[in-house]
């Protein structure tokens, strides 16, 4: 057990200790006891204590989105044509695994789905002509 405050419905601190060992009294009396899993964003009313709300479906969205979309910009130079010309030394042999790759992160970046993207494409190894 430890202690939280809430304001306007909301926990907004908490104390390992005694809030009366640490807190000034006038604001140490507003702490209650709370079970140890409840911490802040955790709302209070009629003396149950509920989890913050979850994301929202479009929140989740557009997490999604906007993962897909880092992972595409952080391999934009393999669309570069000198990075796979094989007159270059060295050059991205395996080109094709990052088109695959890129693919299936442009599809969710287009139509993000609306719950948690849990198992995103591998990211392939670069693998450089010597």
């Amino acid at each position: 057990m430890h202690y939280v405050y809430v304001t306007d419905g909301v926990v907004t601190d908490q104390a390992q200790v005694d809030p009366f060992t640490i807190f000034a009294p006038s604001y140490a009396e507003g702490f209650i006891e709370a079970a140890d899993e409840v911490t802040f964003g955790w709302t209070y009313a009629d003396g149950e204590f509920s989890p913050p709300p979850g994301p929202t479906p479009e929140e989740i969205q557009a997490q999604n989105k906007q993962q897909a979309s880092s992972l595409l910009s952080a391999t934009d130079w393999t669309e570069a044509p000198s990075v796979s010309d094989v007159t270059n030394t060295p050059y991205l042999e395996n080109v094709s695994d990052f088109i695959a790759y890129r693919i299936a992160l442009r599809a969710i970046a287009v139509n993000p789905p609306t719950t948690p993207v849990t198992a995103w494409p591998p990211k392939p190894d670069e693998v450089w002509s010597s």
